[in-house]
């Protein structure tokens, strides 16, 4: 028997009860890194809407509670390490335990190449920032990028609770620098203050469809991440839905606020129009830095800080949820069971952790090779590795109905099981089709045939699973109440 609980051949339990609400919301809320995606997305967002782009981030923070409301009922009834995987298995098994295998198997494998790519966008990002920064040598990008990866394995390796509290330390820094830096500007430029309320350049509220939804909604990637730490959590079935909510309103707070001090920087600095043709054609490429600059100098170096601290803290917490998918993947079967072993120690998913740090660094070392480029890298990565993941949320929200007649059917609500997450996944799906759609020139129009090779590759480790008898129903749709 090991001290995290029993052992179930060679696999042995994480161990629970080990996270309250401030962990899990602590790791969710660094892995969004609101600054990172504020730095990266207004620019276009202005471009395409105008003044008016703060408004986008709380209309994508309602569609992404829509969304959230599933994993909310599941997590509710099946707190697993597995977090998706698990509940579309359970979902999808109201068509027998083979359709249920093979979904959940697909989720596995959409998950086991998307989180990779993800955070070596997140390190792409900080190797890019600190070397443009600096005025290093361009080539040095990918030596800082390999070295921020490298940086983070010591305090993943101490136990889930270290490489929270770092994580919310560096979320922290990042949201009080943006939210001071807003406020300052707020003081500075009052007669600035009502641009947002007014269309001026881009389309308004009519240039929120397509893509500029797309993105404000990518923003808050991350928010799924408590789902996987559900069979470490303390009462997960109140302290993940809490987490979901919680996690999403701070970051829509800091998103709105560091998008609207923007705007109002910039009209106030050069004038309505000026300021946000300024903006919208890139005419800066850091519009962040280029502001604080101008109004807050004593700020500027810590706004260069927070990009680095944003990525740096993605890096440590999305590491969590990605760890416990390697892990639920290893103990049902569809990789090799001794990637499943945790730390007796640390309670740590140790061998999990290696393959999931080993996956980064290639990935990101491999691309290098291939285009050299920072920041198109990171970007690239982004965009094809955040569609898989909505496949994912699609696909949860698809099945929660089904799993709730089966598994619950006295407490079915149409309106929470049916109406919102199905609103959630047609945006979600609007959200896919934007991204992917033929014929766009932005985002790259190879994203597609990524997309298509993710799927490919998940349905053929799905189908090799299965024919080999590997993949085990039983611990892909497990649960902590199994």
């Amino acid at each position: 028997m090991s001290m995290y609980g029993n052992e179930v051949g060679a696999v042995t339990r994480l161990p629970g009860n080990s996270l309250g609400l401030f962990e899990t919301s602590a790791s969710t809320m660094a892995n969004i890194a609101p600054a990172l995606s504020v730095f990266l997305t207004i620019p276009f967002l202005v471009a395409e809407m105008g003044t008016m782009a703060p408004w986008i981030f709380i209309l994508a923070a309602v569609a992404i509670l829509c969304t959230g409301v599933a994993v909310i009922e599941f997590t509710k009834r099946l707190p697993s390490a597995g977090g998706f995987i698990s509940y579309i298995t359970n979902g999808a098994a109201s068509g027998g335990k083979t359709s249920g295998t093979v979904m959940g198997s697909v989720a596995f494998y959409l998950l086991l190449f998307a989180y990779p790519v993800s955070i070596s966008s997140l390190a792409s990002f900080f190797g890019y920032w600190l070397q443009t920064y600096l005025n290093w040598n361009p080539n040095t990008w990918i030596y800082i990028a390999v070295a921020s990866i490298l940086l983070a394995i010591p305090f993943l390796l101490k136990g889930t609770g270290v490489s929270v509290k770092l994580a919310f330390a560096l979320f922290a820094l990042e949201a009080a620098v943006l939210v001071i830096f807003s406020i300052i500007i707020f003081i500075k430029n009052p007669s600035a203050m009502n641009a947002p309320f007014h269309s001026v350049s881009g389309l308004g509220f009519k240039g929120m469809a397509g893509l500029s939804f797309s993105f404000a909604f990518f923003g808050y990637v991350g928010w799924e991440n408590s789902a996987p730490l559900a069979e470490e959590a303390r009462d997960p079935g109140r302290t993940i839905p809490r987490t979901i909510i919680i996690s999403v309103g701070v970051c829509m707070v800091v998103f709105f606020l560091a998008a609207y001090a923007l705007v109002v920087g910039f009209v106030g600095w050069q004038g309505a129009d000026h300021g946000i043709h300024s903006l919208a054609t890139y005419a800066y490429a850091a519009p962040y830095l280029t502001l604080s600059a101008h109004f807050t100098p004593y700020l500027h170096a810590l706004m260069f800080l927070v990009g680095l601290s944003s990525a740096l803290g993605g890096i440590l917490a999305a590491s969590l949820p990605a760890t416990r998918y390697f892990y639920h993947g290893a103990r049902a079967g569809l990789l090799p069971k001794s990637v499943a072993k945790v730390s007796p120690k640390t309670g740590v998913p140790h061998v999990a952790m290696w393959v999931y740090v080993v996956s980064v660094l290639t990935v990101t070392i491999v691309l290098d090779l291939i285009l050299h480029n920072g920041v198109t890298i990171s970007g690239d990565e982004s965009g094809i590795s955040t569609v898989p993941l909505l496949i994912v949320y699609v696909l949860t929200s698809l099945f929660l109905p089904f799993f709730i007649t089966k598994r619950d059917p006295q407490n079915f609500n149409v309106l929470r099981h049916v109406i919102i997450p199905y609103f959630g996944m047609i945006v979600v799906g609007y959200g896919i089709w934007e991204t992917t759609k033929p014929g766009q020139a932005f985002p790259a129009n190879t994203y597609v045939w990524y997309v298509l090779a993710y799927v490919v590759v998940a349905l053929v480790g799905a189908v090799y699973g299965i024919s080999r008898r590997s993949a085990s129903y039983e611990q892909l749709a497990s649960g902590l109440n199994d």
